[in-house]
């Protein structure tokens, strides 16, 4: 539900933009995003199950930095983010608390 909530606050700040998402890449960004939440988190269920089968192994970059005790690049994605939608006036609870999350992470690397 969390990752479904942080897709959706990001795509209000790309409609606020005027920028169009779409499909592209494994993440279903348009089932996410322009459904209901219960629809959204559907999806990435039905994406996690893909990736458990084909890929049992794959960790995401984020995930690979932790483990090797490396700083997380939350700044140069989350943070500008949440700065922008701060910019634009768009509530994005969701977002902030995994960024305020992450930074702590991060304090401790």
């Amino acid at each position: 539900m969390i990752c479904a909530r942080v897709m959706r606050e990001v795509a209000a700040i790309a409609g606020s933009k005027k920028i169009p998402l779409q499909d592209s890449g494994p993440f279903p960004v348009a089932a996410v995003t322009n459904g209901s939440e219960e629809e959204a988190v559907s999806a990435l269920q039905e994406l996690g199950a893909v990736f458990e089968k084909n890929s049992p192994g794959h960790r995401m970059s984020a995930l690979q930095d932790l483990e090797r005790g490396r700083r997380l690049e939350i700044d140069e994605t989350l943070g500008y983010v949440v700065a922008e939608a701060r910019r634009l006036g768009i509530p994005v609870p969701t977002l902030e608390t995994c960024y305020s999350l992450l930074e702590g992470i991060n304090r401790e690397l």
